[in-house]
């Protein structure tokens, strides 16, 4: 038996219970996750996979023992070129893959940079595979056509190979749809992590290696990402589930970011009681990407009102939610979740006008966006990461 309380440092909150600390060291057999130094060796830290600012919970499943060095790497934020060399070593040591290249110029004329260039043993023959690897996915609906217009010009330059686009995130469905039909093969979270399962564990300490051992460990059964985005497809946009919707996006904003923000008020007027939302969220952060929110958009309370229409979204509830936001009240950012977002016309014409005479900035969120965040978290990523692409791309629209 190993006592937990010999080689291991605990940093986190007094709330922990000895018998989860002691879980954790017999779970990891008292070696660090990534490198599987032991605790005689090295003194072992335990970490938060989803950190508790980022919607983590106090629980075994969410907990993993580290050394100190691979605890430095798990939380530091990876660079692209830490993915490019993550994924070379994964294809240096399969069997499958010979000749591997990393950072070629391909073309003439006009040159490019591929990040992998590799031999794949297909069957009895071999062909090229040219892989582009990408660490951060956005949202938006140009970002695929970007990377599918980047490979083309790619194989143009380099001739006859395989186009394949490498990601450790989870695409949406008509992103990888839209990726084969332009015959690039597409590798994502699931894919490498069960391609590769046997050289991720011999791999280096990495933020990489780290993220993919979490999914190849992860125990089977629904996760809870998985059950609240099964909860919003079945259910049914409209006037006679609106209730239903509504407790749902508060169940979901909840799962996602609290903590670090507070728990979500529902049903909220102002004082006159001609202003009523549906969820208030205290924002009380002291840093990181909700401190931003509050520093820069006057962000004190997250202002949210979940629409179960089968309709877009217009002006009239753009205008209902601006109402309620007030400098001295609740701050003068708001979310409007709806299960197909804004029109065209009247809503985002009024977002718009919000923003630039009277510095409220408001959201609209489908439910591609609500889906998004689930996925998000449920990789590893941070869900506030699609917040930060709808803001980054309605200002910069402006």
């Amino acid at each position: 038996m190993i006592d937990p309380k010999e080689n291991v440092s605990w940093s986190w909150s007094r709330t922990d219970t000895k018998e989860l600390r002691k879980k954790i060291i017999e779970k990891y057999n008292g070696s660090c996750f990534i490198c599987g130094v032991t605790n005689s060796a090295r003194s072992l830290e335990i970490s938060h996979i989803v950190p508790l600012s980022r919607g983590g919970e106090l629980s075994e499943d969410n907990l993993i023992a580290l050394c100190s060095s691979c605890h430095h790497l798990f939380d530091r934020q990876p660079r692209e070129v830490e993915f490019v060399s993550f994924l070379s070593e994964l294809l240096s040591h399969h069997q499958n893959y010979k000749n591997l290249r990393q950072q070629s110029i391909l073309g003439s004329e006009t040159r490019y940079r591929a990040d992998i260039l590799v031999d794949q043993q297909f069957g009895r023959s071999v062909r090229t595979l040219l892989i582009e690897c990408k660490s951060y996915l956005a949202q938006n609906s140009l970002y695929i056509q970007s990377v599918i217009s980047q490979l083309s010009a790619y194989k143009a330059a380099y001739g006859d190979c395989r186009m394949v686009f490498a990601v450790p995130a989870t695409l949406k469905e008509s992103d990888a749809r839209d990726l084969r039909a332009a015959n690039i093969d597409v590798w994502d979270l699931n894919y490498i992590a069960n391609t590769f399962a046997a050289q991720i564990e011999q791999a280096s300490p990495s933020y990489y290696k780290a993220l993919f051992l979490t999914l190849i460990t992860r125990p089977d059964g629904l996760t809870q990402e998985q059950k609240l985005l099964d909860s919003l497809e079945s259910c049914v946009p409209g006037r006679k589930d609106c209730y239903v919707y509504q407790t749902l996006i508060g169940e979901i904003f909840e799962f996602l970011f609290t903590p670090p923000l507070g728990k979500p008020i529902p049903e909220l007027s102002d004082k006159l009681e001609a202003n009523r939302r549906d969820f208030i969220v205290p924002n009380y952060t002291e840093k990181g990407f909700w401190s931003f929110l509050r520093e820069k958009y006057e962000a004190d309370y997250i202002v949210i009102d979940a629409k179960n229409y089968t309709r877009k979204v217009k002006k009239s509830e753009v205008l209902q939610i601006a109402n309620y936001l007030k400098s001295h009240g609740a701050g003068l950012f708001g979310l409007i979740i709806s299960r197909k977002g804004g029109d065209a016309s009247g809503c985002e014409h009024t977002l718009r006008e919000q923003w630039l005479i009277h510095r409220k900035l408001i959201l609209v969120l489908d439910d591609d966006d609500v889906k998004a965040m689930l996925v998000a978290k449920s990789d590893g990523r941070q869900a506030e990461e699609i917040l930060a692409q709808k803001i980054e791309s309605f200002r910069l629209s402006m």
